[in-house]
């Protein structure tokens, strides 16, 4: 578990450096060949000083990873909901984005399993479930999809084929075959009645 936050605006301000520097070494030299104490002196701190913000380097590796997974999101997430199909947006969106975030790329890749449980928490995939689940239900009232299905677990089975279909692009190295991506989708929204309408796209 993370520390509190700090409450001082250098306080904030110092672990922001640190998380940042965390999401650069993590990225580039991978968890077990990054030192805090490298990290704390190349943030103007002494090692035990780090500590403060972070009671371990575990702790700091999931700060940086959700930060760079946070960094993701913010691009993503708008572009794939002003798109035509905002989840094969999402889906294309991640894979074309993962190469400009070293860390995230370093998880996907090679993370463990724990680490690749911390991705599939975020927001990034958890988001998208919610939106799916909303969108089930609304079309359950309406009459246009079977009212017998549970849409929060099929909602979960979206989200768990989304991430492995992410999971697998990046470790089979499908970067370049947004057709596979695209098929899958197609395949997905089928099962849930079709692509959304423009009336059931979020705002």
């Amino acid at each position: 578990m993370l520390t509190e936050e700090p409450v001082s605006a250098k306080g904030r301000r110092t672990r922001a450096r640190l998380v940042g520097l965390g999401v650069r070494h993590f990225g580039d030299l991978g968890f077990k060949a990054t030192s805090v104490s490298a990290l704390a002196r190349e943030a103007g701190l002494t090692p035990p000083a780090a500590y403060a913000y972070f009671p371990d380097k575990r702790a700091l590796w999931r700060a940086a990873l959700h930060q760079d997974l946070d960094s993701i999101l913010a691009v993503v997430g708008p572009r794939a909901l002003a798109s035509g199909r905002p989840f094969l947006g999402l889906m294309q969106g991640l894979t074309e984005e993962l190469p400009r975030h070293p860390l995230a790329r370093r998880v996907m890749e090679e993370g463990s399993a724990e680490d690749l449980r911390l991705v599939l928490e975020h927001p990034l995939f958890v988001t998208p479930m919610s939106l799916i689940a909303a969108g089930l239900r609304a079309r359950q009232a309406a009459g246009q999809f079977d009212p017998t299905v549970d849409a929060e677990q099929m909602a979960l089975g979206y989200q768990t084929v989304m991430f492995s279909l992410v999971l697998s692009t990046v470790r089979a190295g499908l970067d370049g075959d947004p057709a596979r991506v695209d098929a899958v989708v197609t395949l997905l929204q089928q099962a849930g009645g079709g692509a959304p309408t423009t009336e059931e796209r979020p705002q």
